[in-house]
């Protein structure tokens, strides 16, 4: 070192004397020559013969230093820079070996005090040659020799002996006088590049030499090391020839880049998170970012992700400071690189593609420094997991109350206020990436979906298939189908208050998508623009459907703010979809050769009829004439495949929409049909089975009408009957189904007829037999009658084949066997007599050569199996709920005088003002007993069709609780009787109304212990009105008795009147469908949960009557078997097994063994 300061100390004392003759020479020339001289020199660096190296030695006199900058030192170095560069080229490994060990040896050679870690040295004529330049500011070699010690690291970077040899080098560069040499450079004016970049190239080599070795180094000499790096940063060219090659060229703003990308990949985190706080410094290496060269662009986001985003050493705070705002901002810009670039592609490597993976990644993940744990739909600073406090003396408005009411319509408080800014940078309608990026973005904060179009204006254009509208509405499209967020985004504690239904809205269908605009879509002539709209609109329907059955789901506490809630959804939902009308007259528009169109608007209108059904029956809808068209499409054999595909469809949400009417006339046969249009759809089921539909799906809904109408026992003898039906003859087809369809109207319209021939049929104590057995016993003879040979042999022969597939699905032998004797007997036809004889070994024999069909009819076949499978415990509460608790707020009392009349009713509020005559609150019942006179005064007044109907139930209803007295509160069955005739009164084409108006006219007041009686007689112990309304009626009585039991005072007026055991006898009716048994369990859970139980075990014998339904293996036994444990935990235990000498218990313990 002493060496090196003395030699500098030389040079510096011969610099003047040495400046001044290098001007005289240059100025005794003229100005022409001065210039070719120039050139000369130039020329003759560059034309000077090239040099082998062939020993350390030659490299060390090339190097050696010299009191003067000539050519020769100058040639010197470059040849050093031509032998470094030719090692990396060196294509053959003895060659390269060879220069290695060259180079390696005049390494070794340069060292000094060796021994001495923190005075060791090296390259000394090297760093002597740059300090005589700097001293006689030579600009060629100032830039020369940092540039070929620059290229020296990076040549034995990765050659291991180097190793101690460059950390020498690194740590020499760093020391005091040699970091003069770099802020000679760092200071001068940014036009001069040359001087810079290779100061700057030397210091990255240096930073990543040894995996970072020195970096720790580097940046504790940041006074010098980083000085005017943003500086340099924002240096840029002017702009050139898009054609050239200059993007790829170095410049000093890429050689800074490349520096502080070294940096962000080898410091330490302190020194790092040092780095990334620096504002102007960040904002200058990211501004404009997108017109730098690919390479680096790729460079830089791969390092954000590895060494700033990914790098679990820094903090988070540290993550969110660098990707800050702005930063964002000039990521995203990222998206349209490839758009303005003209360089090839290489490797498929393209700036989008990478900036995205970051944006996912960062954008999406909590740790990464920019996403903030949020709370999905509801607003920042909420609170739903506590219930507001009840006002002592206040009415309680529920969600109509002041704090509720357009809190969030406009604006919402949000955490993510970085993502709110960034989401708004996005273009999702004109880039697939920034729209992937910003779904998932909403995927992960569900707060954000109301913010962005609470601020975004989107699809203001006239719908035109444009690239622009359909890339807006693929995203809206895309938004609607986002999942749910789990607990409406809540996490913790359950939430006891719903999210805001004006931020809900926006996830199912959002501000664009205005009723207005969506009615235009569907009235345009472009199908892409109509299936957009249908496809829309069915697909937040689905998603309003999976809300409503979250919100409407039982709570303890809170249930009335969630339905409220539901109810408006469903109104601001109505508001912004189309109306059913318009659906419907669209479909009716639609060509009849755009099957298409019609499956996916069909599709949408029975998503309407499902998910609110109450709004879908406003508009008529006739679908038999629909339905028959879709059935002789399916029918006539003429369709291809992929068509007979869509019609089958088409026929799907027929059926679905057909079980959401009220009335559906299944077993009319329409002229242009040969069958009824139920046989007519069990046609296309057997014809369909070689097309890829959704057969299952139509099987099911038909299966549960045959079911529901008693006509077969079950899925298993369904399945009996379809694998009965033969296709491969036309002719027999027809013949038999017309027989088959002349069995099922009739039993339709004779069902308790059929019930007793089949009872007559069945061996003693035995049940399992479908009626439509007995109706074909009782229809065969007319058969024969008709001396059709032809037709003898079809119905026999398909006769044959139900009855024995039958008896394989489980159904009773001996009936079957009795019902196919006296077909033989009655059959003189030989050939259908053998078909006949053969019946059971025939279907035997059938089945066993497919086992899939012996798979679909022994399913649920066997008693024992059942009885063998371990069940669940079900949760009654689940399926029936908790006891209707009366609300402490009553805003029926002055709501219905706010709206006109007629709106009121359809709303119900004037029979929820009825029901507050059963509350148990004294005052409520005044109330409402003040405000009804004034309801009927009005009603009066009106020209409200009804009118004079519904002026009688009022008074009736008021004077039934004047007579009870307002002091005690009405019996629940008065109350939901009322409010259940109101809604008939307003509907003239309900099937009751005729026996409402009958019972209104009966006198002036109500004799409440005898209306469950009166009821129970009109309806189950008469004829209906229509011919297909009973189950209907059925349903409406059982409604009435599950909803007026609540409290001991009606389980007492239900005793008197036997109400319970008609009700248990009804459930045995062969025709009751599933859904009216279950109602009937639920009425009995009811009197459980009311203090009944005593009363059903004892006076009406329920667990004797539960225990046999079990026994018969009845559909519902869990549920049966849970009702029993029920009743038994709930009833006076020390009275009851005294009346029954604890008898009750064994029964309770041995039906809980046979469960399990």
């Amino acid at each position: 070192m002493p060496k090196l300061q003395k030699i500098q100390q030389i040079s510096h004392d011969n610099n003047s004397n040495n400046h001044q003759r290098w001007k005289m020479a240059h100025f005794q020339e003229d100005t022409s020559r001065a210039k070719r001289r120039k050139i000369d020199v130039d020329s003759a660096a560059t034309q000077m013969p090239s040099v082998t190296i062939t020993s350390h030695t030659q490299l060390r006199n090339l190097l050696a230093f010299q009191q003067s900058a000539s050519q020769e030192l100058k040639q010197g170095v470059r040849y050093f820079k031509d032998f470094l560069a030719s090692i990396n080229e060196a294509e053959k490994v003895n060659e390269k070996a060879k220069k290695l060990r060259i180079l390696k040896t005049y390494c070794d050679s340069q060292l000094v005090n060796t021994g001495d870690e923190t005075q060791a040295s090296c390259f000394h004529d090297l760093l002597q040659t740059w300090s005589f330049a700097e001293s006689d500011n030579h600009e060629p070699l100032l830039s020369l020799i940092p540039s070929v010690l620059a290229l020296f690291l990076k040549t034995i970077s990765s050659q291991l002996e180097f190793r101690d040899f460059g950390l020498v080098l690194c740590k020499f560069l760093l020391q005091k006088e040699q970091l003069k040499l770099f802020n000679r450079a760092f200071t001068a004016s940014k036009t001069k590049e040359h001087l810079i970049s290779p100061c700057l190239r030397l210091l990255t080599e240096v930073v990543g030499f040894d995996g970072g070795a020195v970096a720790r180094l580097v940046y504790g000499r940041r006074d010098i090391t980083f000085k005017r790096l943003d500086i340099f940063l924002s240096v840029r060219k002017s702009p050139v020839d898009p054609e050239s090659d200059d993007r790829q060229k170095s410049t000093l703003r890429r050689n800074a880049q490349r520096y502080l990308l070294a940096n962000l990949s080898f410091q330490n985190a302190t020194a790092k998170e040092d780095i990334i706080s620096q504002g102007k410094l960040i904002r200058a290496f990211l501004e404009d970012v997108r017109k730098d060269s690919r390479g680096i662009v790729i460079d830089i986001i791969r390092a954000i992700d590895k060494h700033i985003v990914g790098d679990a050493s820094l903090s988070r705070n540290a993550k969110s400071r660098f990707l800050n705002r702005h930063n964002l901002e000039r990521l995203v810009t990222l998206y349209g690189y490839e758009k303005e670039s003209d360089e090839l592609v290489l490797n498929e490597e393209t700036v989008p593609k990478e900036i995205h993976k970051l944006l996912l990644a960062v954008c999406t993940n909590s740790e990464k420094g920019v996403l903030l744990p949020e709370t999905g739909w509801y607003p920042t600073g909420s609170h739903p997991d506590v219930l507001p406090p009840d006002d002592v003396g206040a009415i309680p408005l529920g969600l109509d109350s002041p704090v509720h009411f357009d809190q969030y319509k406009t604006t919402v408080p949000i955490r993510n206020g970085n993502l709110s800014t960034l989401i708004q940078f996005l273009r999702p309608d004109s880039d697939t990436l920034q729209m992937e990026l910003l779904l998932k973005i909403f995927k992960a904060a569900p707060e954000l979906v109301f913010d962005f179009f609470s601020k975004r204006t989107m699809f203001t254009s006239d719908p035109k298939p444009t690239p622009s509208w359909l890339g807006e509405s693929a995203f809206l499209f895309s938004t609607i189908k986002l999942p749910i967020p789990a607990n409406c985004g809540w996490k913790g504690s359950p939430v006891l208050v719903p999210p805001p239904v004006t931020v809900v809205i926006e996830s199912i269908l959002p501000r664009p998508l205005t009723q207005k605009i969506l009615t235009r879509c569907l009235n345009q002539n472009t199908d892409i623009i109509t299936l957009f709209a249908v496809r829309t609109v069915t697909l937040a329907l689905r998603k309003l459907q999976n809300v409503l059955r979250m919100f409407n789901a039982d709570r303890k506490t809170g249930q009335e703010l969630w339905t409220q809630a539901a109810a408006k959804l469903v109104e601001e939902f109505c508001r912004r979809s189309p109306s059913i009308k318009d659906v419907i007259l669209l479909f009716r528009n639609t060509a009849k050769d755009n099957l298409q169109q019609q499956h996916a608007v069909l599709e949408l209108l029975s998503m309407f009829y499902r998910v609110i059904p109450t709004v879908a029956l406003e508009e008529k809808f006739d679908i038999s004439l629909i339905l028959v068209e879709v059935l002789k499409q399916l029918n006539d054999g003429q369709s291809e495949p992929d068509d007979k595909e869509l019609l089958f469809s088409q026929l799907q949400s027929l059926l679905l929409i057909a079980q959401e009417l009220p009335m559906m006339r299944w077993w009319q046969k329409p002229e242009s049909l040969q069958f009824s249009a139920f046989v007519s759809v069990l046609r296309v089921l057997t014809e369909m089975t070689t097309i890829q539909a959704p057969i299952q799906d139509v099987k099911s809904l038909i299966q549960d009408v045959l079911i529901q109408n008693s006509v077969i026992l079950g899925p298993a003898s369904f399945n009996a009957l379809l694998l009965s039906i033969g296709v491969s003859d036309r002719a027999a087809l027809i013949t038999e189904l017309s027989f088959l369809d002349n069995c099922i109207t009739r039993l339709i319209k004779k069902p308790v007829f059929y019930l007793d021939l089949a009872e007559s049929l069945v061996s003693s104590g035995q049940e399992n037999l479908s009626l439509l057995v007995s109706v074909i016993s009782e229809q065969w003879p007319f058969v024969i009658k008709s001396g059709q040979p032809d037709k003898q042999t079809a119905i026999s022969s398909w006769i044959s084949r139900l009855l024995g597939l039958l008896h394989m699905a489980g159904e009773d032998e001996g009936a079957l066997m009795r019902v196919l004797d006296s077909v033989i007997d009655s059959t003189e036809n030989r050939k259908a007599r053998s078909a006949l004889k053969n019946a059971f070994k025939h279907a035997k024999l059938a089945v066993d050569k497919d086992g899939n069909d012996r798979k679909l009819i022994t399913t649920v076949v066997s008693p024992t199996f059942e009885s063998q499978v371990q069940r669940p415990r079900v949760n009654l509460t689940d399926i029936f709920g908790e006891l209707p608790v009366e609300s402490e707020s009553h805003p029926v009392l002055n709501r219905w005088e706010r709206e006109e009349i007629e709106l009121a009713l359809e709303k119900g509020h004037i029979g929820e003002l009825m029901f507050c005559l059963c509350s148990e609150y004294e005052e409520i019942r005044r109330q409402a007993g003040a405000a009804i006179p004034r309801f009927m005064v009005k009603i009066r007044e009106s020209t409200y069709e009804e009118s004079q109907s519904i002026y009688i139930l009022a008074g009736e209803i008021l004077e039934t609780a004047k007579d009870v007295g307002l002091e005690t509160p009405l019996p629940y069955i008065a109350g939901e009787l009322a409010a259940r005739i109101l809604m008939v009164l307003t509907n003239p084409l309900h099937t009751l109304y005729g026996k409402v108006n009958k019972f209104l006219n009966k006198g002036p007041r109500w004799e409440v212990v005898k209306i469950p009686s009166y009821w129970i007689d009109k309806i189950l112990l008469h004829e209906s009105e229509y011919d297909d309304s009973y189950h209907e009626e059925v349903g409406w009585l059982l409604g009435l008795f599950i909803n007026g039991l609540r409290t001991k005072k009606d389980m007492d007026i239900y005793r008197r009147a036997n109400v319970f055991e008609r009700v248990l006898s009804l459930y045995n009716s062969p025709t009751l469908p599933d859904s009216l048994r279950r109602m009937i369990l639920h009425l009995i859970f009811r009197g459980s949960q009311v203090d009944g139980s005593t009363i059903l075990l004892t006076r009406n014998g329920a667990l004797s009557w539960i225990q046999g339904q079990v026994s018969a293996h009845d559909g519902q036994s869990d549920i049966l078997r849970e009702i029993a444990n029920e009743l038994y935990e709930k009833c006076d235990h020390e009275w009851l097994d005294r009346w029954s000498g604890s008898s009750l218990p064994l029964v309770i313990a041995q039906m809980s063994a046979e469960n399990n």
